[in-house]
Parts: C-alpha cells; structure tokens; sequence
C-alpha cells in the first residue's frame, strides 16, 4: 500500500507542477528587419573624376585609377577601376560582359539597367546579379570618349542571396547615386 500513496503523491504532484493558468501559443513566423541609415556621400576626387562615396564607406587600396570603398556594418566591398578609353567602347563593354559571363552559373537573373545623360554625355549600366553568384552587382560609365569607370560589389562572406538581399539593394541604392552623379576631368 505503501509503494500505492508513494506512486499516488507523485502523481498528484506532477498534476499541479504540470498546470500552469498561462496558456502556450506556437511562436509566430518572425522576418528579418534590418534598418539602414539615410545615405550621405562625400566628395572622392582623383586625377581623373569626382565620385559621391557614402560616408560610412572606408576608402582603402586607393591607387591612381582605382579604389576599394569598404563598408564595415556590411562587411562588402566595392571595387572601383577607372580606364581610359583605348580601344572601342564596344571592346571595352564586352570586357564587361565577359567579367558578367562567369557568374551565369551560380545566378539566377543578372537584371541590366541602362542608364543615359540627357544629351548622351554620359552613359552606363548597371548590373544586378541575382543569385548565390559570387558579386552582387556590377556597373560601368562612360562619357563615351575618353572616360570609363567600372565596378563590382562582392560580400565578404560565402554567397547566401537570401541574406544579403537587403544589404546588396542598399549599396545598389549607393551605384546609382555614384552612376548619376560621376563627373570627369580633363586629362
């Protein structure tokens, strides 16, 4: 009878502990909500243009022609190289294509949009690579004549597009800036 109350009192106390007045609900489905910061931009200049760059981009490996502009809170880098036109602008265009061509396979979309100066002055596209592709995004500008500057955009992490998906809009948002707003100088 003994091992009966013993068996009985656990019960007993597994009932109480085990009642609780709070009901349970499954937690809901929860997104990712990153804010960023209103973009403002300083003046980059060298011998050869002016450039808008965010100012919570850090300006590293700066050379003569080109420049990595380092965004910490993102950890991504923005490769920038400037060449002077040599050989046809179409040449020069399908190096960039080729350079786009190697990402096809881990790409899902590479999205273009033309970009065109009123007056035909200054003229580019810029490139959103969607997809677990290695760059996120890719851009020239030319004024067509003498003057012509590239870039790509790669995280410093393993590609994972769904992650950086905001991150990668946000310096997108960033190119079209520079893209507009680029001018160049005289040789």
């Amino acid at each position: 009878m003994r091992g009966f109350y013993s068996g009985l009192g656990l019960f007993v106390a597994f009932i109480i502990t085990s009642c609780n007045s709070t009901p349970t609900y499954p937690k809901p489905k929860a997104f990712l909500a990153l804010s960023y910061q209103k973009a403002n931009y300083r003046l980059f200049e060298n011998e050869y243009y002016t450039l808008p760059v965010p100012k919570r981009a850090q300006v590293l490996n700066k050379t003569s022609k080109s420049i990595e502009l380092f965004y910490p809170e993102l950890n991504a880098s923005l490769y920038i190289n400037y060449v002077p036109v040599t050989l046809s602008l179409d040449e020069m265009v399908h190096g960039i294509e080729k350079k786009l061509s190697e990402h096809q396979t881990k790409a899902t979309a590479i999205v273009a949009y033309p970009y065109e100066e009123d007056g035909g002055s200054k003229a580019g596209v810029l490139y959103e690579i969607k997809g677990n592709a290695a760059s996120s995004a890719q851009f020239y500008v030319t004024d067509k004549e003498k003057h012509f500057l590239n870039g790509a955009l790669y995280f410093n992490i393993k590609p994972n597009y769904d992650s950086i998906y905001p991150a990668a809009q946000y310096i997108i948002e960033d190119l079209r800036e520079m893209i507009s707003q680029v001018s160049w100088k005289t040789p």
